[in-house]
Order: C-alpha cells, then structure tokens, then sequence
C-alpha cells in the first residue's frame, strides 16, 4: 500500500484551521511589527512583536527603530531574536498586524 503522499485524492482535499488561511496569505512585509532596525554601519530588517511596550500597542510602532532603543527595552537576547526574523516574504507568525 502506498503512502498518504502518493494519494492525489489526499493531497487535494486538505483543510485548514478557521485562522491557519490568513495566516498562510500574510507575509511578514506586511506586518506592522516588521520594521527597519538601524545600526551604526547597517539597516536591517526585523520584528519587534517580542518587545512588550509595541505589541500591547502601547507605543506606537516606528517604520524605523534605533538599536539602541531595542538594547534598552530587551537587552541583546532580545535583539538577537527581533534580528531573527529578517524574510519580508516569510510566511507570518500569530502575532501578524496589518500595516
């Protein structure tokens, strides 16, 4: 017998979770937590959704954030983590705000 793989049937008729479609067709670049992260030498892109102060929308969420700004707010682990996300066409994750 072979695999559900194999199955065309199978693979056709697939259904997705009530929020698992709209958060296949979004993509990071969308997101309002996506922003530049300006260094001193580079711009880079990442997402601030870990630093609490954004996410509760307590401040409003820059196109372009200082370095430092994160460093005060989450130290270097949490920079390293906001870096982490750099894909603009990555699918998004569940913390995913329209622009």
């Amino acid at each position: 017998m072979g695999s559900t793989n194999d199955n065309v049937l199978w693979t056709k008729h697939r259904m997705y979770l009530p929020g698992m479609r709209d958060k296949a067709i979004h993509r990071c670049k969308d997101c309002k937590f996506f922003v530049i992260i300006r260094g001193r030498q580079e711009n880079r892109f990442g997402c601030v959704a870990n630093i609490k102060a954004f996410y509760n929308l307590e401040k409003r969420v820059p196109r372009e954030i200082d370095i430092h700004e994160i460093i005060k707010r989450v130290g270097l682990e949490g920079l390293e983590y906001s870096l982490k996300f750099l894909d603009p066409e990555a699918q998004s994750c569940g913390k995913f705000l329209a622009k």
